[in-house]
């Protein structure tokens, strides 16, 4: 290989991309990410890369091989499989980490473990392509200016209000099931946070909500539009 090239290999059932970069005698690995247009997306090595970004096909256009084909369902044009069966297949970094685990750490916060608060969770939303962009943009749950990483997270009388009547504050979850509902039609964000920053939501739907300057890793975005317009009126009730 030469210098500065890079070789790239496919795993089976997989839309990321193994190679090795070699130059000035190192070797460093690194992952790449192909999207439906066939450009490909730095998504770790060397400086790092940005969020793994997918188009999420309807069945219609799916093929023979693709995760979730299936030639009974080939007439639909505004579904597509389901999370929980497609993400694993983009990355194990895109996929939320388990309710159970948030709420042990949550506990251990809760009860003065401060160091627990430093663990990074993994977790996702619905919401607008407008909304996800300036999330990855800016860095931030509500996708707003100002990354705080000293605000306090959410009070449980504001996220007992966020549950109540939604457009309070962010609310993200742990459950593909609810993220697939709420992204069908609009997008998917996948973010990782901080504990110290997570507030109990939601039960039901293993809700977890943020302030909207708390500071998050943009991992994911997905878009589920299947090429059609939004309703912007039927997004996430999260604000």
């Amino acid at each position: 290989m030469a210098r500065g090239e890079i070789v790239l290999s496919k795993e089976p059932g997989s839309e990321t991309y193994q190679g090795t970069f070699s130059d000035t005698g190192k070797n460093v690995g690194m992952t790449f990410y192909r999207t439906s247009d066939g450009k490909f997306y730095q998504a770790s090595g060397l400086k790092g890369g940005g969020p793994i970004r997918h188009v999420d096909k309807p069945y219609s256009e799916l093929r023979e091989g693709d995760v979730g084909y299936d030639e009974d369902l080939l007439d639909i044009s505004d579904d597509s499989p389901l999370l929980e069966d497609m993400l694993p297949s983009l990355s194990e970094e895109l996929y939320p980490t388990s309710e159970e685990n948030v709420q042990s750490i949550y506990k251990k916060l809760q009860s003065g473990d401060t160091a627990a608060g430093e663990t990074e969770v993994v977790l996702c939303r619905g919401t607008t392509g407008p909304q996800a962009e300036n999330i990855v943009k800016l860095k931030t749950a509500g996708g707003v200016e100002g990354a705080d990483p000293n605000v306090l997270p959410v009070s449980e009388e504001t996220a007992r209000l966020q549950v109540r009547n939604g457009r309070v504050v962010p609310e993200y979850t742990t459950d593909l099931s609810v993220a697939d509902r709420f992204s069908r039609e609009h997008y998917l964000i996948i973010v990782k946070v901080k504990a110290k920053y997570i507030t109990r939501g939601s039960v039901s739907e293993s809700g977890w909500v943020m302030p909207h300057t708390a500071p998050v890793e943009p991992v994911g975005i997905i878009d589920r539009t299947y090429g059609h317009a939004e309703n912007i009126g039927q997004a996430n009730a999260s604000k």
